[in-house]
C-alpha cells in the first residue's frame, strides 16, 4: 500500500471557517482576531498531526502478522480514525462543554490507540520499528492536544452530567 493512498481524511482547509464570516474577523479587535488565529492555528497543526497518527497507524496495521493481526488491526484503526472527526466536532461547536467532551473522547482513543499498539508488540506480530514510529506520532499528537485543550475557554452553559 501507497503512503499516499492512507490520505482519507479530508484536509483542514475543508474545515477552516467553522461558520465564521469574514465581518466577524474584520469587527474584531487586533488582540482578538490575533487570539482566533491562533486558536485555529493550534486546531490546524493537532488535526494534521491526526492525520498523521491515521496514516502511520494504518501502515502499521498492514505489517501485522499472526492470528491476532486482524483484531488488533481493526482495534488500532477504530481509535485511529475518530480523532480527526473529533477535532472538527470540538472546533465546529466552539462550546466548552462540547469542546470538552470531544476532547476527552479523543484522549481515550489515543490512550486505547497507543495500547493496541503496545499490545501488537506484546503479542510479537509486529515489527519494534514501526511500533516506534506510531507511538512517536502519538506522542507528537499528546503534546498538540495539550496546547489545544489549554486554550479551552468556559461559557456560560452549564453541564446537565456535572463533569464539566
Amino acid at each position: 500500500m501507497e503512503f499516499d493512498d492512507m490520505d482519507h481524511m479530508p484536509e483542514w482547509e475543508h474545515f477552516n471557517r467553522f461558520g465564521r464570516d469574514d465581518e466577524d474577523v474584520e469587527n474584531l479587535s487586533p488582540f482578538d482576531a490575533e487570539k482566533v488565529r491562533l486558536k485555529a492555528n493550534r486546531a490546524k497543526n493537532l488535526y494534521n498531526q491526526a492525520r498523521a497518527v491515521y496514516k502511520y497507524a494504518a501502515l502499521f496495521c498492514e505489517t501485522l502478522e499472526g492470528e491476532m493481526a486482524d483484531m488488533t488491526g481493526s482495534l488500532i484503526m477504530q481509535n485511529a480514525m475518530m480523532l480527526c472527526p473529533k477535532i472538527i466536532g470540538a472546533e465546529g461547536a466552539n462550546m466548552y462543554i462540547l469542546r470538552m467532551e470531544n476532547a476527552s473522547i479523543i484522549r481515550t482513543n489515543c490512550k486505547e490507540l497507543e495500547t493496541q499498539v503496545r499490545a501488537a508488540d506484546m503479542f510479537e506480530i509486529c515489527t519494534p520499528e514501526y511500533r516506534d514510529i506510531v507511538l512517536d506520532e502519538i506522542d507528537k499528537f499528546r503534546l498538540l492536544f495539550i496546547e489545544w485543550v489549554k486554550c479551552f475557554e468556559k461559557d456560560e452553559f452549564e453541564d446537565d452530567w456535572g463533569l464539566y
